[in-house]
């Protein structure tokens, strides 16, 4: 590059004491826009942009314009690290040559000003000091001038070892050894941060080294000059050399763009050099006329030349496939992506001789060249195996094409140098981030292939490393799902047997966002816990050697959108536990349980690594423990040993993953078969074992129904994650159907949109998290798909069931019911009736035989019997809340209709609406239907064995709609009879109320339809009404007395009855029910005193009619 008109500075060494002069940069912008003084050079940039070489050296005297010149590439290309839209260089060149030059119709400031992180380094800034270590420490503040100009750039995307790095020379803290790779860093740093390629502007590259030719530290100084610039262009951070099967390549497109070296000498012909030196294949293919060159692309000459190769191509090929050698590793790429095996594979093969470091280098790229021209082998045949006329077309994979959709796959390899072994797995990663657009020879491979399997292999000496990942073509759709509805927990029928299913491998994002953790999340049962557990054991679960299944499940699922995602697929040992299936009665049945399950894991693993390689004591106990012949405290070890086996004898390169399911089944049946003190202290080492301090875990899942004291299990570990339904700000939409999942499903199995509102009433109202962080209309999973499997493609006429309270028992809830009296408390009472309450629920539950009443919520809310509400929804829960279920919370035996009782009512309201919540306070209610149809069902059935003829409430009730007053007396007397003393008078301030909670509870017990409480008409409100189920055009109004005398007898009873019933006349109660059409109105007076009624008609005008028996 020449220069006129511009002087430069020649450098002056401090040894000469001579004053240095600093050429400033805005007088370099301020010289080359200068019209009267700049000669207009910058048609050099589209010069520097279009030679294809990857580096340039400009050779010129002293003063001919290469500061200038490298000042001006630098202005040009440099970008606004601030705001990347923001270019304010642009206007210095929009009067210049190149604002006139274009390519593909646009201009090259379009297209390159400003756009690329520039790294500009003058050497001539380095002063040269009396010693070495003085001009290091030059050097050394030079480095860190250069990283304070990037100073405010993040560095997210960076190893530790870097930013650790960064740290050092921003505070000036480098040793000699981190400066050499103090250049290589930077631009690393760049790259990483801005996904750019780097402009490395050097000037004055060599001065530092004339300047020390006469001083004694010269070779010292020599030779970190070079380790420097070494390490800068070596490091191919930013130039990399991508491999592909070019042979393959050329025969399908018809061209393919090579470097051409010059046949220069007749050694240059020799086999050991064109072994080494591949490239020159290309010249012998032109010289002998097999190509030719056109348009700097390679073609073959004619039909006859491309058949040869063909045959040629495939014979060798052919050859190669009978190599078991080859054939075992091609198995591992295609197959298993087996990144340990390839990369023992490769330094094995690369090991067996000593090379040079260059020859070595040479016979990496031979290797690896040979290996990907094989793998045409495979898409020939997954060409051959998708082809539905093909003669090999498998069985399986028609029965299973929703796995195994007719992908078009390329594998694609990219090879990164490095020059120190503790950066080989990054420059795998920065392998894996080179030609993210998979551009190749002017084409986009993502626009051609569905699938790309993609590998960074980074090679170090004869070290190497492999990582591969996942890519997806532009194109690329999943299948239609199948419209087999599933309702199971085990993923792998999801995938062997082609169900519907919805997706939901955002928390594998999670996971691998998250890192290392042990979590525990805790939902109710047949909420899709078991299912995403091995969901996540699919997706990291490393397969054995030749088994492909599974790689295809996880295609065009949300997991898969990321590509970085699918670097951890198939990668990790995983261990699973599952002690769903634990019946153990006694203790000593508990231990061989565990035993049993851990021994089972055992032998799962052993099929999976080479066991031999592991030493003979290990072995010994390993054994002992899979024949389940190990001791306590080997067993409670048991799982942390498997972690250690896998890990310290490099069968994985990654660390385990624990996960462990339904972890409290083994808790609860302990404590109801009487062996809980026992048993719980080897759970509570078993999982110490596990989770605290395992140098070789991962991450960990704990998951179960309860959260129980898990905490306690091991203390002093704090990277417990709990996530409940209290509190899940991680995985609150993992567990359940949200309401454009529901939709997902209706529309898939034709089920009309207008059941939605139905379903919802039946299905919906769960909610996960608290305050801000809550997620609402959560649906319960297994009820939505049984509905669907007994509702798909149904235009109308849709059966509703109460699917998940049938799923299986619940000993818990029956035993918490029965023992706390559920019945006839006020505020379940209200809960049932569809109103949210406030009630305290403890974060941490601990098993026994009695529980508080804050700890029966906290079980009800785990279990999936009552779920979250909020302040909005409490709200307006309490302005629509009926004045009777007020009455009752409040206490007060009536309300009359005076306007000091109306302002009690109001004023409850106003105090509930006002209500702040205190630690461990919750809004609770019942979900759905389904829950308040299973809890009616539980305390019915609580009631059995109290009751003698569990009929009477259904006898009172029918008694009720057929005005059979005889039926009516009886039943309710029975049933108040077997009633216990605690049941109506637990509290003698509720004595008064009592029974409207006893009318309540039977009313809702029994579905009564159309039931109003505490209803305003006429000049009043009365107690109860409904319709007559039995005749049209009546209805049922029944009002409620109490004898307050302390001995009441029929006649007292009589009266209070007779009162009722005129009340309900003088009143006009049947006024608003008139009016829609009522016309006869069968109104009942009920007097109670303790355990004894009496019951009394009137029919319209009729005369009021009584028992025949007297009570």
């Amino acid at each position: 590059m020449k220069r006129s008109n511009e002087n430069e500075n020649d450098f002056i060494s401090e040894n000469n004491e001579k004053k240095r002069k600093i050429i400033d940069e805005n007088e370099l912008i301020k010289k080359f826009l200068c019209s009267n003084f700049y000669i207009d050079k910058t048609l050099l940039i589209k010069d520097f942009i279009e030679d294809k070489s990857s580096i340039i050296r400009v050779i010129t005297p002293s003063g001919y314009g290469k500061t200038v010149n490298l000042n001006m590439f630098r202005y040009f290309f440099e970008m606004n690290y601030k705001d990347e839209n923001n270019n304010e260089n642009k206007k210095f060149f929009e009067n210049l040559n190149i604002a006139k030059e274009t390519k593909d119709g646009e201009s090259y400031i379009d297209l390159y000003q400003g756009k690329f992180p520039v790294v500009y380094i003058n050497f001539d800034d380095i002063y040269l000091k009396k010693s070495f270590d003085e001009t290091i420490e030059n050097f050394k503040r030079f480095v860190q001038k250069l990283y304070s100009y990037y100073g405010n750039i993040k560095n997210e995307n960076l190893s530790d070892y870097e930013k650790e790095m960064i740290k050092k020379f921003k505070n000036c803290k480098a040793n000699i050894y981190d400066l050499k790779v103090s250049i290589g860093i930077l631009c690393n740093w760049l790259y990483n941060t801005f996904k750019k390629k780097i402009i490395l502007l050097i000037d004055n590259y060599d001065s530092l080294i004339l300047n020390s030719l006469n001083t004694p530290f010269f070779n010292d100084l020599y030779s970190f000059h070079q380790n420097l610039l070494t390490n800068i262009f070596k490091k191919k951070r930013y130039i990399f050399k991508s491999f592909i099967t070019d042979i393959d390549y050329l025969l399908q497109n018809g061209f393919i763009e090579k470097s051409i070296p010059k046949l220069l000498e007749f050694e240059m012909l020799k086999k050991e050099y064109i072994n080494n030196n591949r490239d020159i294949i290309w010249t012998l293919f032109i010289k002998f006329g097999y190509l030719i060159v056109d348009n700097n692309e390679l073609k073959i000459k004619n039909k006859e030349i491309k058949e040869f190769f063909k045959i040629k191509f495939s014979y060798w090929k052919d050859n190669l496939y009978n190599n078991s050698k080859y054939s075992e590793i091609i198995d591992l790429f295609i197959k298993n992506y087996d990144e340990e095996k390839i990369q023992e594979f490769l330094e094995n093969s690369i090991n067996k001789k000593n090379y040079s470091r260059n020859e070595n280098l040479n016979k990496w790229y031979a290797l690896i060249y040979s290996l990907l021209n094989y793998l045409d082998r495979l898409n020939n045949n997954c060409d051959n195996n998708n082809n539905s006329n093909s003669n090999n077309s498998n069985e399986s994979n028609k029965k299973n094409n929703q796995f195994n959709p007719d992908l078009s796959k390329i594998f694609y390899i990219t090879i990164n140098i490095v020059t120190e072994e503790d950066e080989i797995k990054e420059g795998c990663i920065q392998a894996l981030d080179d030609n993210e657009k998979f551009l190749f020879n002017g084409k986009e491979l993502k626009n051609i292939y569905d699938k790309i399997i993609k590998f960074g292999i980074s090679i170090c000496g004869k070290k190497c490393a492999v990582i591969y990942e996942i890519n997806y073509g532009n194109k690329f759709k999943r299948k239609e799902m199948a419209t087999k509805v599933y309702s199971g927990e085990n993923y792998d029928d999801l995938y062997e047997k082609g169900y519907y299913f919805i997706d939901k491998t955002r928390m594998i994002n999670k996971l691998i966002k998250e890192g290392n953790a042990v979590y525990l999340i805790t939902r109710p049962r047949r909420f899709g816990k078991s299912l995403n557990l091995k969901m996540i054991q699919k997706f990291f679960e490393k397969r054995t050697k030749g088994d492909s299944k599974g790689n295809d499940v996880f295609d065009g699922l949300e997991v898969s959108k990321d590509r970085k995602n699918m670097r951890e697929f198939h990668k990790y040992p995983v261990i699973y536990l599952n002690f769903n299936d634990n019946e153990s009665k006694t203790y000593e049945s508990a231990i061989m349980y565990l035993k049993s399950k851990i021994s089972s894991q055992f032998k799962y693993q052993r099929e999976k690594i080479d066991f031999k390689k592991l030493d003979t004591s290990d072995q010994e106990v390993w054994n002992k423990i899979e024949n389940e012949e190990e001791d306590m405290n080997k067993l409670n070890e048991s799982i942390h040993f498997l972690c250690q086996c896998l890990i310290e004898e490099k069968f994985y390169k990654r660390k385990c993953i624990v996960l462990i399911d339904e972890y409290d089944k083994i808790l609860i049946n302990s404590f109801e078969n009487g062996y809980y003190e026992m048993f719980i202290g080897i759970v509570r080492s078993f999982f110490s074992n596990i989770f605290k301090g395992n140098e070789y875990l991962y991450f960990g899942i704990i998951t179960g129904c309860l959260g129980l004291e898990l905490k306690t299990f091991y203390s002093g570990l704090n990277n417990i994650h709990e996530h409940t339904l209290l509190s899940d700000h991680l995985f609150y939409d993992c567990y359940g159907f949200t309401e454009s999942e529901l939709k997902k499903n209706l529309s898939h199995f034709e089920i009309p949109l207008e059941e939605e509102n139905k379903i919802q009433k039946e299905y919906n109202g769960y909610s996960c998290g608290y305050g801000n962080r809550m997620i609402k209309n959560l649906y319960n999973p297994y009820s939505i798909m049984k509905f669907i499997s007994n509702n798909k493609n149904k235009k109308d006429d849709h059966l509703f069931k109460n699917y998940w309270f049938n799923s299986e028992s619940d000993t818990v809830l029956n035993k918490i019911i029965k023992e706390n009296e559920f019945s006839f408390k006020k505020d379940f009472l209200s809960l049932l009736y569809g109103n949210v309450i406030i009630v305290e629920i403890k974060e941490i539950l601990t098993l026994k035989k009695n529980y508080l009443k804050d700890e029966v919520w906290t079980v009800l809310l785990h279990s999936g019997y009552i779920t979250l509400s909020d302040k909005e929804g409490y709200k307006q829960n309490i302005k629509e809340m009926d004045d009777q279920i007020i009455k009752l919370l409040l206490g007060e035996s009536k309300l009359n209709e005076n306007d000091v009782n109306e302002d009690l009512i109001k004023k409850y309201k106003n105090n509930q609406l006002n209500k702040h919540l205190y630690n461990n306070m919750y809004y609770i209610k019942i979900p759905n239907n389904e829950i308040f149809n299973c809890f009616i069902a539980k305390l019915k059935e609580s009631l059995k064995n109290e009751i003698k003829d569990n009929n009477y409430l259904n006898n009172f009730i029918n008694g009720l709609f057929n005005k059979d007053i005889d039926t009516i007396n009886s039943n309710l007397n029975d049933y108040l009879t077997c009633l216990s003393q605690y049941h109506l008078f637990a509290n003698e301030k509720d004595y008064e109320n009592v029974y409207q909670v006893l009318l309540m509870q039977i009313f809702i017990f029994c579905k009564i339809y159309g039931l109003s409480a505490e209803e305003n008409s006429g000049s009043g409100r009365y107690d109860f009404g409904f319709p007559n189920r039995n005749k049209e055009k009546e209805y049922i109004l029944i009002e409620v007395k109490t004898c307050k005398s302390e001995n009441c007898d029929d006649n007292l009873l009589h009266k209070e009855c007779e009162n009722a019933i005129n009340q309900i006349i003088e009143k006009k109660y049947k006024m608003k029910h008139e009016k829609n059409g009522y016309s006869t109105f069968i109104n009942y007076g009920i007097a109670f005193w303790k355990k004894t009624c009496r019951i009394e008609m009137k029919i319209n005008d009729n005369e009021i009619e009584g028992p025949s028996k007297k009570l």
